[in-house]
């Protein structure tokens, strides 16, 4: 149930936020059945496509330190522009090459774009929400993101069954194109929080990260365990549903069956967040994730895998907006774009690895090896967060994380 709170939320930042995202979010999520098939399809094998997938992960962490950057340097309205430019421009060529190099590039500039905008969003919210309606604010972007993986796989699987391929990732870049509309036609600034985030200019990226390094390294690991398991679900079921002999129509269904159960939950995850702590939210909506993927290990009907998804789309829901929320709890004030930048980079880099478990693991053992192992990752970012983190809402603070350095409020 979405509060008032929410709704003034949504209000304030629906044209320069989560509209950019949503209209980013749908093009990206029809890659998910759509991208596999068309690496397998095409002659790569499981470990060349996992190779490919990855590439995404590795734009993204290497695309957030400069977009950090270029967040102080041309603002967050500029760069949503110009991510959105990139993802568009690269989606539509996808197509027209089966070239692994080709391929990985234009996954790095996708990756890359991806990451630059979701940290503009990330910022705009940091500085413009308070610390007790973040929870709210993120589950919101988080739920934006989810609108857009019910859509985008139903929508990538039909077009390319009554297409064909090349002109589904035209549209894909269309659809990520439209994102621009919004922000181009809401002139007004977004209101700043100066009780979130100090008045204070940026400081250079590389001085603020050898100034925080301690605790970005301590915040780090966990986040991106979790990342490495989100990004990796996404490729291991199309994967399985493909080799259950499904069409890529019903592979995009499979997908949506577990977004759909996603959906549902997000404003939940904020509310929760906001308060009873960001830990009530996390550890039961993981833990959830890594169940269905012991139960996507040992499925061998599609029976199984719609079990296993609709439980997946549980925990995902319930942990929407998480992973932005704790690095924005965490953001030094006067630091914060380079902060988010360095946080961002970590969690990207754990998108990298969550493909590549999938290929190797695929190859040596079978992709119910994939799921274990994945679920296993997953376990073990629960216990980091927990153990290493702990909690980070208002008025609490994690000292597991923070000896020596107190998060800002």
């Amino acid at each position: 149930m979405v509060r008032p709170a929410q709704f003034a939320i949504v209000g304030r930042l629906a044209a320069p936020v989560y509209a950019p995202q949503i209209a980013s979010g749908i093009g990206l999520a029809m890659l998910v059945p759509v991208l596999p098939l068309y690496l397998t399809q095409g002659g790569l094998d499981f470990t060349e496509a996992s190779i490919v997938l990855a590439a995404a992960g590795v734009g993204g962490a290497l695309g957030s330190l400069p977009a950090g950057g270029l967040v102080a340097r041309i603002g967050e309205r500029h760069l949503v522009t110009l991510s959105l430019v990139v993802i568009a421009v690269a989606a539509m060529i996808v197509g027209t090459t089966t070239a692994v190099l080709a391929l990985i590039a234009l996954q790095l500039a996708m990756g890359a774009g991806a990451a630059a905008l979701r940290l503009a969003n990330q910022t705009t919210v940091t500085r413009s929400v308070v610390g007790s309606e973040r929870g709210r604010a993120m589950s919101l972007m988080g739920g934006s993101m989810r609108l857009a993986y019910l859509v985008g796989p139903l929508v990538g699987g039909v077009l390319v069954d009554a297409v064909g391929f090349g002109p589904t990732f035209v549209v894909v870049g269309a659809i990520a194109a439209s994102g621009l509309i919004p922000p181009l036609l809401h002139a007004a600034p977004v209101a700043s929080n100066t009780s979130a985030v100090a008045p204070s200019g940026p400081a250079g990226l590389r001085a603020a990260l050898v100034r925080h390094r301690r605790l970005l390294l301590r915040s780090g690991v966990g986040p991106a365990l979790v990342m490495s398991v989100r990004s990796g679900r996404l490729v291991v079921v199309p994967l399985i549903g493909d080799e259950l002999g499904l069409s890529p129509t019903a592979v995009g269904a499979l997908v949506a069956v577990g977004t759909g159960a996603d959906l549902l939950l997000f404003p939940i995850a904020g509310l929760v967040m906001d308060r009873f702590g960001r830990l009530a939210a996390m550890v039961p909506a993981f833990g959830l994730l890594g169940v269905g993927l012991l139960v996507l290990s040992i499925a061998h009907n599609t029976t199984m895998v719609i079990i296993a998804g609709v439980i997946m789309g549980v925990g995902n829901g319930m942990s929407a907006g998480t992973m932005l929320t704790l690095a924005s709890d965490l953001a030094p004030p006067g630091d914060t774009g380079p902060f988010l930048a360095a946080m961002a980079a970590m969690q990207d880099g754990g998108r990298i690895l969550g493909p590549l478990l999938v290929g190797w693991f695929a190859d040596a053992a079978g992709l119910g090896t994939s799921a274990f192992v994945l679920a296993i990752a997953m376990f073990v970012g629960i216990g980091w967060i927990v153990g290493v983190i702990g909690e980070t809402a208002p008025r609490s603070v994690p000292v597991s994380v923070l000896r020596g350095e107190r998060p800002p409020r």
